[in-house]
């Protein structure tokens, strides 16, 4: 058993018998200050100790353990509900993310390759799309946020959260681009939110490889996509081929999505059928 759990069922614990920590010092002979950082997440004791509290708590080892590995089961159990939604809407809003990102994609080339003074019906359409992709994103992310708790992928999470910041601050520089008269002048600003991008992309693309185990072979293949895609916003100059990758990109992470939604719709049946 980790901390803060431990600590917070043995002061749970102690509560419970009505004891305060200079009562359990006095019944179990440690210390006031080993107690007060085992109960506050602190340190991580050793079983001997462990074993030693318990007993001045009156209460068996091994029996504190098994209510512990009842309570993981049971919270795992409860996973599947609490994600299985948040993964189809994840999928759903991957669909609405990929293809305001196409018309998006289209507008910007027509920017910088056309007139620049598109007039505010055509700048509030921009604009508008531009809020729907930083919002369909997040929720799109949020997806596979849930997938790296239920396969406890640190990485996922992280990279999903940085992401969904930095779809935030593109999204805000798109928009204020509108602004600019002289299009050379953006070159430094997206350049510097390429390689941003191509760096999270291919950080992305390695936590999508990890859940290969739990979803299979569409993750790696998404994994690899993103790591593509990734290393082409890198150089920069390759920037526009990162638009024809994230398409399959994107689709194959919606897959994914859809099976984690699938897999815990099964994991539900299992545990209702318990």
């Amino acid at each position: 058993m980790g901390q803060p759990e431990l600590g917070k069922r043995l002061t749970a614990l102690r509560k419970g018998r009505n004891l305060t920590q200079e009562e359990l010092v006095e019944k179990s002979h440690v210390s006031v200050r080993t107690i007060q950082r085992i109960e506050a997440g602190e340190v991580l004791p050793r079983k001997v100790t462990v074993r030693i509290l318990l007993e001045a708590l009156g209460e068996s080892y091994e029996s504190f353990i098994a209510q512990q590995t009842q309570v993981m089961e049971t919270q795992k159990s409860n996973l599947p509900t609490t994600y299985r939604n948040t993964l189809l809407v994840a999928a759903l809003a991957g669909s609405v993310y990929l293809i305001s990102e196409i018309i998006l994609g289209a507008m910007d080339i027509a920017w910088f390759t056309g007139n620049r003074y598109w007039g505010f019906k055509l700048n509030t359409i921009y604009i508008g799309l531009s809020v729907v992709m930083a919002i369909s994103f997040a929720l799109f992310a949020r997806g596979f946020i849930a997938l790296s708790v239920v396969f406890e992928n640190t990485l996922l999470k992280v990279a999903a959260y940085i992401l969904i910041v930095a779809t935030g601050g593109m999204a805000i520089l798109d928009v204020t681009s509108l602004l600019v008269e002289e299009a050379e002048t953006l070159w430094l600003p997206y350049s510097v939110a390429a390689v941003l991008f191509g760096g999270l992309s291919i950080v992305f693309g390695v936590a999508l490889i990890r859940l290969q185990d739990g979803m299979g072979e569409l993750a790696r293949i998404a994994g690899i996509l993103e790591i593509v895609m990734g290393c082409m916003l890198i150089t920069v100059f390759l920037f526009f081929i990162s638009y024809v990758i994230m398409v399959p990109a994107v689709i194959v992470e919606i897959l994914v999505l859809y099976r984690g939604y699938e897999y815990l719709s099964k994991s539900t049946e299992v545990v209702s059928a318990a």
